[in-house]
Parts: structure tokens; C-alpha cells; sequence
């Protein structure tokens, strides 16, 4: 059964955590691909293992409150291949630092955003990405101010893990993660 995990799953049982900052280093094993990977490049068994179905993941920052709570614990579907529709929860690798986190996608391949005074355009493969969470609410909950694209920019494509689609614990908030609608891509830096 231990050779059955997902990619990315604690080899111990538990599901992947997703955090904010750099985590301790990864616990690796036979089923875990390779955290140090070059970039772009996919190994055949991380694509056997996109294919197995959805991940389950636990939540524990709060950068996401309301919708997505520490605690939550969420089905992600890793066989995306190309970045959802705006309003969308995915869950990714940040740019610049290891482990996971999970924003709501604000701005999509080729879109305009307003940033530092003036306007930027997003590549064919980059899309922008921002917590719902504002810094006070954060901190009401207990958590430091939520980093976002606002802080790393553009995320690429192939820094996705996969869409957040179906929240399955705790049973008081079991059901799907709806898009948000009027999402705004502006920055305030």
C-alpha cells in the first residue's frame, strides 16, 4: 500500500500540508519526486503520478480565510494543464521557496495587470495569483501578513501543482470551491 501514495503525500499517512515560508528540508522516498528538479522538465513517473487521480492536501496558513481555513483539508485535481479560469483555487510551488501554497488566481496567460505604478503583461505561461486574506485578517487569525504574487510576481506554469476543487474536512464545511467572481488584479506596491 506504501508504494500506492501520491507524489507529494507524507510517506507517513498524512496528507501534504501547505505552508506560507520555507519548510524544513523534504522527507524523501521512493514514491516522493525529486523537490530539486530542473525546472520544465518531467520526469515520467511525476506524470504517471498527476494521473492517479486527485491529491488530498491540509491546509495550516490562513492567507485564504474565508473561503479555504487551517484545517480544511481539500482534493486537488493534478492533471491540470494549464492555468484555470480567474476566480480558480490552485495550489502551486512558489518561486521563491519550497513547499506548496494556495491562491486564488487573479489575472491568467496574456492579461494586463496594474502593478508598481504602472502595467504589466503576463506571459502565454504566467498567471497572477493572490490570497484572499488581507494582512489584518491574518493576523486576527493568528498568522503573519499572506504573500501572494504581490511580493513574488508572476507564477509559471510549470511551478502549478494542480486546481483546488472539493473541501472534504471538517464535515461542518464538506463541499466544492467555488470560483469567486469580480476577482481584481491590481497591486498596491
Amino acid at each position: 500500500m506504501e508504494g500506492d501514495r501520491r507524489a507529494r503525500e507524507d510517506p507517513r499517512g498524512g496528507p501534504t500540508r501547505l505552508i506560507e515560508g520555507p519548510e524544513p528540508g523534504p522527507v524523501r522516498d521512493a514514491a516522493t519526486p525529486e523537490v530539486g528538479r530542473k525546472r520544465g522538465s518531467r520526469p515520467w513517473r511525476d506524470v504517471l503520478a498527476r494521473a492517479r487521480g486527485p491529491w488530498r492536501v491540509a491546509v495550516v496558513e490562513g492567507s485564504m480565510l474565508p473561503a479555504i481555513a487551517p484545517g480544511d483539508w481539500l482534493l486537488v485535481d493534478p492533471t491540470v494543464r494549464r492555468w484555470p479560469q480567474r476566480g480558480s483555487v490552485v495550489v502551486f510551488e512558489p518561486p521563491d521557496s519550497a513547499g506548496l501554497s494556495i491562491k486564488r488566481v487573479a489575472a491568467g496567460p496574456n492579461d494586463v495587470i496594474q502593478f508598481g505604478g504602472g502595467y504589466l503583461r503576463l506571459g502565454h505561461d504566467e498567471a497572477w495569483l493572490l490570497s484572499d486574506a488581507d494582512g489584518a485578517a491574518a493576523a486576527a487569525a493568528g498568522f503573519g501578513a499572506p504573500r501572494d504574487s504581490r511580493q513574488f510576481g508572476p507564477v509559471p506554469l510549470e511551478l502549478l501543482i494542480g486546481r483546488a476543487w472539493f473541501r472534504y474536512a471538517p464535515l461542518r464545511r464538506i463541499g466544492r470551491i467555488g470560483r469567486a467572481r469580480g476577482i481584481a488584479a491590481t497591486s498596491d506596491k
